[in-house]
């Protein structure tokens, strides 16, 4: 597990082994952890904009006696995981180039809104806004996730940030949008709180309709979907689950 002071000890000293300077973007729950919103996180997630900065960092993460674990990678979250890295004490560290859990990438804007934290060494530390920290949240369906989620929502949120950066990459691959949608509708079964904007991400879903992955919303029961799903489009989804 990851402190706040634990997380800048070992960006240090990675910093240190490193030749050239490189800029990592924190991305998980570390990030809010050094924002304060957090006090623990199990792992550290970096993403980089390119491999060059990757093969640096990965020398140097080595020399730390991190080694990769390649079991790790099967895991769906993982599998766009560049690699993932372990010490002998089980920390972890997980590094992403551009693209991130094979859905948003680590796009200009991202990188323009994100705010810098310091300087280690040869590392600039960026911490990518929270409104994209929703966005990479949103991706997954750990347990954790829902409740950094809540973290986040506890704080003043700009929906059209999230919502335009949601339009602008879905034109690359759609799909993820669906899945940001059905998380929160999983945040809403979860923890009885409505997210204001949700019927937002809902019509960026309308809009790409004809692309909506087959197990769209699978494990949410028929009564769920009635509540999360409008009306006119119940139907199409219950029958696609069906199919499956």
């Amino acid at each position: 597990m990851y402190e706040k002071d634990s997380i800048i000890d070992f960006i240090a000293r990675a910093g240190k082994q490193l030749k050239k300077e490189i800029n990592v973007y924190l991305i998980g729950g570390c990030n809010l952890s050094l924002k304060g919103m957090k006090v623990t996180t199990k792992d550290v997630d970096l993403a980089l904009t390119d491999y060059e900065s990757f093969d640096e960092l990965k020398i140097a993460l080595e020399s730390l006696g991190f080694k990769a674990d390649k079991s790790m990678l099967q895991e769906q979250v993982y599998r766009d995981a560049v690699i993932v890295f372990l010490d002998n004490t089980g920390s972890r560290i997980d590094i992403f180039v551009d693209k991130i859990c094979s859905m948003l990438r680590l796009t200009g804007r991202m990188r323009k809104r994100a705010e810098k934290y310091g300087k280690f060494g040869k590392i600039e530390l960026y911490l990518v806004s929270n409104e994209d920290i929703f966005l990479f949240k949103s991706l997954t369906d750990r347990p954790g996730d829902l409740i950094d989620l809540g973290m986040l929502m506890g704080r003043e949120l700009d929906w059209d940030i999230i919502i335009d950066e949601c339009v602008s990459q879905h034109t690359e691959d759609v799909k993820w949008v669906f899945w940001v949608y059905e998380q929160l509708c999983r945040f809403e079964e979860s923890e009885k709180k409505p997210i204001p904007a949700k019927q937002r991400f809902f019509k960026v879903c309308t809009d790409n309709w004809q692309k909506k992955p087959k197990d769209w919303m699978y494990g949410f029961s028929e009564e769920q979907i009635s509540k999360h799903i409008p009306a006119m489009y119940q139907s199409q989804v219950l029958k696609s689950l069906k199919k499956k």
